[in-house]
């Protein structure tokens, strides 16, 4: 309780210090970003994250139709074993490997989709930073920012005077600048 205390004044203390820096005529220029308020309403970011969650959806029907094919190959093999439904042991054996064999691959298969799932989360996220980054280089042209930051909810700008979240301006902003590309696509 004590660290979080001290670090709660600590901060409060760094941010009223920056605070002032602001107000002086040649100060730092210092604003930030929600930056969930920012995925939840930059167009680009919803669908491209739509895209991403159909193609989870679908390899999540992929696996589930694979499994119950597995499962139904196993309670067809236990049933077969128990009413002495095969020739003779060496089939029982040989119709037993198979499903092993079917159930490691299929094991494996849902791994390669979790990673599959994870490298392509990296690269929206890697497309998404780049074209934001890219927008506020420009965008700052303009401003004249010396540091923008990127906050969440409850993320470390806990409270902020009004002006120094510029999200609205960058949704409105990156919004009208895809909206212009899809245009002329």
């Amino acid at each position: 309780v004590f660290f979080v205390l001290f670090f709660f004044v600590l901060l409060c203390r760094v941010f009223v210090m920056i605070s002032k820096v602001v107000g002086t005529a040649d100060a730092t220029k210092i604003v930030y970003i929600n930056t969930d308020t920012l995925l939840n309403n930059y167009q680009l970011a919803v669908e491209l994250n739509e895209a991403f969650l159909k193609k989870q959806e679908d390899r999540r029907t992929e696996l589930n139709i694979k499994a119950k094919a597995i499962d139904q190959e196993g309670t067809e093999f236990q049933r077969k074993l128990q009413n002495n439904g095969f020739i003779s042991e060496a089939r029982a054996i040989e119709a037993r490997d198979q499903l092993l064999v079917k159930q490691e691959n299929f094991r494996r298969l849902q791994q390669e989709m979790m990673d599959k799932a994870s490298r392509e989360q990296s690269e929206l996220n890697k497309q998404l930073f780049d074209e934001i980054t890219n927008f506020l280089k420009e965008y700052n042209k303009e401003k004249g920012f010396s540091i923008v930051l990127s906050t969440q909810l409850g993320g470390n700008v806990l409270y902020a005077e009004d002006g120094f979240d510029i999200t609205k301006e960058i949704v409105d902003r990156l919004n009208a600048n895809y909206k212009k590309g899809d245009s002329q696509k």
